[in-house]
Formats: C-alpha cells, sequence, structure tokens
C-alpha cells in the first residue's frame, strides 16, 4: 500500500561523524579523504590534508535546546540526527514528518571536499559520499529518505558522470556547489550537464548559493569584482565599471544572484522545461528582489546590448524566474503572507534538522505559525504537495 504523505521536509541534513562513511571512498585515495579530530575546546570537527580543519557546531544543534546549545564545542556523539537510518526514521515520527530530502553537511560537507585540488582525489570523495547515502540511508526506506546527491566541481564530464551515478543508485535529485563547469559564473559547456540531468530526470539543486570564491578560470571586470557573465563584446570601458548581470542582481539576497547568472546565460531559452530547486534560500525577499530584476534589467538592457552586444530576453527576468525555480523556506511568516508573488506551487516547507535553524522535534509550532489564516489546500502544497511532485516522492 502506498504511503500517504502530509507532511515533508524538503531540506534537512545528514551530518555524520566522518568515519561512517569515508570507507567508501576508493581505497586508493582514502587516506586523502575526510578525518576527524577532536579541537581543544572538545568539538567534533573535520580535515583534509593539510587544509585548516573545520568545526561545524552550527550544524550539530539537534533540538538541544537554544538555554543549553553553545556555538562551539558540540559533538556528533551528543546530537539528534547524526545516528543510524533507524533513528532518523524514528526522528520523523518524533517531528510528525512522514519523508526527509537529505542534503550533505554544509560546513564540512561539498564546499570543504571541493578545496581539494587534485581532481580525481576530489571525484573519489564525492563518489564515496553519494555510494554511502544510496546504500546506507535510500535503500533503507526509499518511501521516507531521499538523500541528495553532491557534483563534484572538476569539470562538466565529471558533473555528468556523477549525476549519472547518482540516478543509478535510485537518487532523484544532486547539489551543485558551483556552476557545472566548476567555476562561479556559466559556460557554454555546461549545456552539457544540464541536457544530462532532464535526459536522468535528476533535479538539479543550489542550498543558500553556489561558491563563486575559487574560479579556476576567474574573469574580473570592475576591479575586484568577479564577473559574473561572459559578454559577446568586452567592452573594456563599460564592464571595468559595471556589467548587466550585476546590476539585475542588485537587490538580492545571496543565492539570487545565482538565479540572475542562470537567466541572463538564457539557459532556459535553451532547456525550457528545466527547474531549479533553490533551498534554504527564504521566501520575504524574493518579491522584492525579483520587481527589482525587471527594473534595473529595462535600466541597463540598451547601453549592455549596444556595447557588450548583449541580446534581449525573449521574457522578462521575472517571468522567468516565475516559471523555472522553486524556493525553500523554514519559518518565514511574512514570505508566506506574500506566496501569491511566487507561486504557492513553487514554495516547499523545510525542517533543517538537524541544524540550528531547526525547530525538531516542534515544527508543529513553526507550521501553525507560518501558516496562520492561509487556506488549507495550500498549507498542503507547501508543507508536502510541492516537495512530493519537485522530488518525485513516493514514485
Amino acid at each position: 500500500m502506498a504511503r500517504e504523505y502530509k507532511r515533508i521536509s524538503a531540506d534537512s541534513h545528514l551530518e555524520v561523524i566522518n568515519e561512517r562513511w569515508t570507507h567508501r571512498i576508493d581505497p586508493k585515495y582514502r587516506d586523502q579523504g575526510p578525518k576527524s579530530v577532536v579541537l581543544e575546546n572538545g568539538g567534533d570537527a573535520t580535515v583534509i590534508g593539510d587544509m585548516a580543519p573545520r568545526e561545524n557546531p552550527m550544524d550539530l544543534y539537534g533540538g538541544k535546546g537554544r538555554d543549553l546549545w553553545l556555538p562551539f564545542g558540540q559533538k556528533y556523539a551528543e546530537t539528534p540526527g547524526t545516528g543510524e537510518p533507524s533513528q532518523r526514521i524514528q526522528e520523523q515520527d518524533m517531528d510528525n514528518t512522514d519523508a526527509e530530502v537529505l542534503f550533505p553537511a554544509v560546513v564540512v560537507g561539498p564546499r570543504y571536499w571541493a578545496k581539494v585540488k587534485d581532481p580525481v582525489v576530489q571525484n573519489a570523495i564525492f563518489r564515496g559520499w553519494n555510494d554511502w547515502t544510496g546504500e546506507e540511508y535510500r535503500s533503507y526506506a526509499p518511501d521516507r529518505l531521499y538523500p541528495v546527491g553532491a557534483i563534484p566541481t572538476t569539470g562538466v564530464d565529471a558533473a555528468i558522470a556523477e549525476i549519472t551515478h547518482c540516478k543509478e543508485l535510485g537518487l532523484t535529485s544532486a547539489v551543485l556547489t558551483t556552476f557545472p563547469n566548476g567555476g562561479g559564473r556559466p559556460s557554454d559547456d555546461d549545456d552539457r550537464f544540464w541536457a544530462a540531468s532532464l535526459e536522468l530526470g535528476i533535479q538539479i539543486l543550489i542550498h543558500v548559493e553556489l561558491d563563486r570564491t575559487g574560479d579556476p578560470n576567474p574573469k574580473f571586470y570592475a576591479p575586484g569584482q568577479p564577473a559574473f557573465l561572459d559578454y559577446p563584446i568586452e567592452h573594456e570601458e563599460a564592464l571595468k565599471h559595471t556589467e548587466l548581470a550585476f546590476q539585475v542582481q542588485r537587490f538580492a539576497r545571496v543565492g539570487g544572484t545565482n538565479v540572475v547568472q542562470l537567466v541572463l546565460s538564457r539557459l532556459f531559452d535553451r532547456f525550457p522545461t528545466l527547474q531549479i530547486g533553490c533551498l534554504e534560500f527564504y521566501l520575504g525577499w524574493v518579491p522584492f528582489f525579483i520587481e527589482m530584476a525587471d527594473v534595473r534589467y529595462n535600466r541597463h538592457i540598451h547601453w549592455s546590448e549596444q556595447l557588450t552586444g548583449y541580446k534581449p530576453l525573449q521574457a522578462m527576468p521575472s517571468e522567468i524566474i516565475k516559471e523555472h525555480f522553486h524556493w525553500g523556506f523554514q519559518q518565514d511568516r511574512s514570505g508566506i503572507e506574500l506566496r501569491h508573488h511566487m507561486g504557492v506551487d513553487r514554495l516547499m516547507w523545510a525542517a533543517d534538522f538537524p541544524h540550528q535553524e531547526s525547530d525538531w522535534p516542534n515544527s508543529d509550532r513553526v507550521i501553525d505559525f507560518n501558516f496562520q489564516g492561509v487556506p488549507e489546500d495550500e498549507v498542503n502544497m507547501m508543507v508536502c504537495g510541492n516537495a512530493k511532485r519537485f522530488f518525485k516522492i513516493g514514485e
């Protein structure tokens, strides 16, 4: 009998000590992978090679209590949400949650692994994580545990290989750390990745934002400002002052910059059915951002077309954003009040367990606050139906 879903977290996390999963890294490269260390403050941390250790106390909250938790010295063994798959199912039940989309760690996950310079080693680390989550979690409760694949940052070929492998593991989504080419701005070569994601049926996600700081092929127009896009004509005098993409994203919050980059790269002209999930973006800022994206596009498209050869979009930025992006949020009463400016069918509630932003095991309280006065059918879409459809849960 098919499971009936009433609540789905579109963004939770697998925060686990490294020794739980690093045995799945290819033995030839395992010694160069993440290792656990204990810091002087008693907290667990991760280290790779000679890189500085990273501690992630903000992500080891797990409902310990705001009056007890401290922003240092946290340990996996003392934190709910860091255990075996069977424990995770029990924790879902405690929070009246039927399924979770399980992202990798933030601080000590893909963003940290991506700093490994050797592409073979980096690819092996990402592959090891994906193998472990697929085998350990996805197979344990395929109707309740939905791990998100992690995509390496070593280039388009590696990114395609990994989402292909994610499909073989039964995963339905994968998260980018950078643009598919491994850099901080879109490239023509990325199209091979986007085409593969559609062919495979893997939903591509951005969590908070893409990392633009480690671009292997950086380009600077204005002094100290990494380029947002490549333009047909690199007009030196104009671009040393500003560029169209910078102006259009001016009122974006964090990953909204990446949304503008994708829109202005004309990605959706080439892939009109492509949908992107933006998790932990929140909502309240989005209506103003997309309004101002249109305003600033109209103010700057004319000189940009004349001097940089940028041809106008087929639709306004706001129209493209509303048609192709989905938004994840936690507590965001203001955003819920503005929901119709984004589309109710585009919004997905998340618990973010076991991170500090989570209210586990009391998500009922946040949901009641978020959705006070909202029609029941719309609530059901935002806490369950939208995520179920987008992540293909229960299929």
